[in-house]
């Protein structure tokens, strides 16, 4: 009988998490985006502190869910996302991944689905903390470039949206290109989620009967400097963004066999 109860209990507290963070959402919406749009004049100053209240209430959130027994959180190398003008690529395998890593960095832009700008517990946020909506083509590599040779970070997902169930999805060359126009090295955050949940093609309901063990790893940066002096010496810069693409999926392949190794073990 313990069995049949705790699946359906562990459900619902998922349920009343999520429910948590739309509240939390809610209440950012309507009362610090507000409060910081009319009292910061300056729009970069607006959107990094809009995007370090976004950190605060992330960082809530991943407590509640550890709190109600739904996750563990592992962290790793996390000192590297604490520097500026970072640029995070991660593999996406569940629903919380850009919560989860946001909620470790006290500011940073992300690429955001155009979806989302039309979210009504969103699209303010959105705005306010400076989010860059996914138009495609250069205009948001240049937008992306530009920030991060300011010194702003930010954070994308290569394979444009959650990875298929135990594997990962082909990787789009906006990271590379946008690496490659800014000259800032590309820095992976290796996401494992045992076991699967939250994943592409599972509804949020469908729990484990055990908390998962949510880990996110710094791994060491890619730089583009090899990539940038071929150019110079006459590669096409798309030639060297479908390499540097390749060079990065080659790292998280190997880093999740690792770690797919290690849990076997």
């Amino acid at each position: 009988m313990g069995a049949m109860i705790a699946r359906p209990w562990r459900a619902l507290r998922t349920g009343m998490a999520f429910a948590s963070f739309g509240a939390l959402a809610l209440w950012l919406v309507v009362t610090s985006v507000p409060w910081l749009r009319w009292t910061v004049a300056d729009e970069n100053e607006r959107q990094l502190r809009v995007q370090a209240v976004v950190n605060r209430t992330y960082r809530r959130f991943i407590r509640l869910m550890q709190g109600l027994g739904l996750m563990h959180f592992h962290a790793i190398g996390l000192e590297r996302l604490q520097e500026p003008g970072v640029l995070v690529v991660a593999n996406h395998p569940t629903l919380i991944d850009a919560v989860a890593i946001l909620s470790k960095m006290p500011h940073s832009d992300c690429i955001t689905k155009q979806a989302n700008t039309r979210n009504p517990f969103l699209r303010g946020v959105i705005r306010a903390a400076g989010y860059i909506p996914n138009a495609g083509g250069q205009a948001i590599v240049d937008t992306c470039a530009t920030r991060l040779r300011h010194g702003r970070s930010l954070v994308l997902f290569p394979e444009g949206t959650r990875s298929p169930l135990g594997e990962l999805g082909p990787f789009q060359r906006g990271a590379a290109h946008i690496a490659l126009s800014s000259g800032r090295p590309l820095l992976p955050v290796i996401v494992t989620c045992e076991p699967q949940t939250l994943m592409r093609g599972q509804k949020w309901y469908e729990v484990p009967d055990r908390p998962f063990e949510y880990t996110v790893r710094v791994g060491d940066p890619i730089s583009v400097r090899p990539y940038l002096e071929a150019i110079e010496a006459g590669l096409s810069r798309g030639l060297a963004a479908r390499r540097l693409t390749a060079e990065l999926r080659e790292t998280f392949e190997k880093a999740l066999r690792g770690a797919a190794g290690s849990r076997a073990a």
